[in-house]
């Protein structure tokens, strides 16, 4: 086996996130970088995707399950992302979900959370 890591970075995007009332009404924006761990060997040799995660297709399936669940929390958007991601694709080691809110404090360039969970440790 070969672990190797693709990431992609800082797709952004807007969504419902945040506790205040107007979050909760209007979307913010976010940044999303998303790091999969899984064994490199099958698809190296043989050039082919089939034996890897389509990293566009992830990150579509991603947008989507964030866009519909409207969380509150940037910790609980990261957490269960990283699970989600894990239940969708048994082939992937671990992964690690990081999420950067600009707007979310003044005078600050952003809020972020970030988590990894391996996949032989998830529950």
């Amino acid at each position: 086996m070969y672990p190797g890591q693709l990431s992609v970075i800082e797709v952004g995007f807007d969504c419902i996130i945040g506790t205040l009332p107007f979050e909760r009404e209007n979307p913010q924006p976010i940044f999303l970088t998303i790091s999969i761990h899984l064994d490199f060997s099958l698809a190296a040799e043989n050039d082919d995707l089939s034996h890897s995660v389509d990293y566009s297709s992830l990150i579509e399936n991603v947008k989507s399950f964030i866009l519909l669940s409207q969380f509150q929390l940037l910790e609980t958007l990261v957490y269960r992302t990283a699970l989600f991601i894990l239940e969708k694709h048994p082939s992937i080691l671990s992964t690690e979900v990081k999420v950067v809110k600009p707007k979310a404090i003044p005078n600050a360039v952003g809020a972020s959370a970030s988590i990894r969970i391996d996949a032989s440790s998830k529950k």
